[in-house]
């Protein structure tokens, strides 16, 4: 594939690269004994704390929103975001979900008083192994091994766009600036307004299908889906699906809703379920069994013209799956790239090797390269 020249992007990925500041020091001024605030007294801020106060740091209070509400967190006052900071007092962000914008909460704390702040990044980079990975978020050292694989991803995007979102979001990763943070698009889910369409009815392949709301999003953007195959192997967000379904739709309309996970083979799987959306298969072997099955088994010879995967982090495997799917049919793809760290490069490598005409886009759709979807369009939608 031939990608448009862009020399501001190549530049742009190639200084992040040279910029080693998180693996030689990060966040230096976390030091025993010092004192901080965080800002976020949710989950990853009660995490932060804990992994602060492990390494004899001063946590002096929280910074949130729902101060009035929430008034202290594990015995530390919680301030609204517009008090005042003491400006010795450094403030570590402990943020990181796709609805709280990093630059934004930078000019927050700045707006009042604080000389200081650590973004959520350069934290990670200085305790990774305390505060774990997260999606794509890894140690320094296990994201720099990609260094060639990053560098040689940035080629297969077919717009200049893409190619400064993927350098941009690199770029946050490798140096914890958030100001490389591209805006997230909004608009119809999984149907980003500045790339071409399938003509005609839609025929929909909704893997990770939650409980309806993409399709629920389209129908109600007025499109016309003609058949849906929905996968979600979560109990609780299966009988949502389905109890929808049937609600919204009227008897005898064509549609597929399987409580199952994709994968590359069919079988069965560990599954961690109760966790709403983020509900995935258990890495360690531990949850519920649920079956698995392939997008090619269950379409046989079907010919869907979308294809759409969220499924947290199982992703290429559910591509291995639907290898004759995609060769048959060519649908349009949208996968989700933010699950894992590799998945921002190796999923486009995965269409690239197919061979199969493919133009390849990324688009981010919320914060902290939440929502960042990788578009493969068929020659026909070039």
């Amino acid at each position: 594939m031939s990608a448009p020249v862009d020399d501001a992007a190549r530049a742009l990925l190639e200084n992040a690269l040279a910029d080693d500041a998180l693996v030689r020091d990060p966040a230096p001024q976390l030091t025993r004994g010092a004192r901080v605030a965080v800002y976020g007294a949710g989950n990853v801020g009660r995490d932060v704390a804990r992994v602060l106060r492990a390494a004899g740091i001063v946590v002096e209070h929280f910074i949130d929103g729902r101060a009035a509400s929430l008034r202290t967190v594990e015995g530390r006052p919680v301030l609204p975001p517009d008090a005042a900071v003491e400006p010795s007092l450094p403030v570590v962000i402990g943020v990181f979900n796709r609805e709280a914008d990093p630059r934004t909460i930078h000019e927050i704390a700045r707006r009042a008083g604080a000389a200081e702040v650590i973004d959520f990044l350069a934290l990670h980079a200085k305790f990774a192994d305390a505060l774990g990975d997260r999606y794509w978020l890894v140690s320094q050292p296990t994201l720099r091994r990609q260094t060639q694989a990053m560098r040689d991803g940035l080629d297969r995007w077919c717009d200049a766009a893409s190619r400064a979102h993927y350098a941009g979001l690199l770029a946050y990763r490798l140096t914890g600036n958030p100001t490389h943070l591209p805006d997230p698009l909004d608009g119809i889910p999984y149907r980003p307004d500045d790339l071409p369409l399938p003509d005609g009815r839609a025929r929909f392949v909704d893997g990770g299908a939650f409980d309806g709301d993409t399709l629920r999003a389209w129908l109600d953007a007025a499109l016309d889906v003609e058949r849906y195959w929905g996968f979600e192997p979560d109990p609780e967000n299966f009988t949502a699906l389905s109890q929808w379904w049937h609600e919204r739709l009227a008897a005898g309309s064509a549609y597929t809703l399987e409580r199952a996970a994709l994968g590359r083979r069919d079988g069965t799987v560990q599954f961690e379920a109760g966790a709403g959306e983020a509900s995935r298969v258990a890495s360690g072997g531990l949850g519920q069994t649920v079956r698995l099955c392939t997008i090619d088994s269950v379409l046989q010879d079907e010919r869907p013209t979308e294809i759409k995967l969220d499924i947290e982090g199982a992703e290429l495997d559910a591509l291995e799956g639907a290898r004759r799917t995609i060769l048959r049919a060519k649908p349009r793809l949208a996968i989700c790239a933010y699950h894992r760290a590799d998945h921002l490069w190796s999923i486009a490598a995965w269409i690239e090797a197919l061979q199969a005409g493919y133009t390849l886009h990324l688009r981010p759709h919320a914060h902290s390269e939440f929502d960042t979807v990788m578009y493969a369009l068929p020659p026909e939608q070039h």
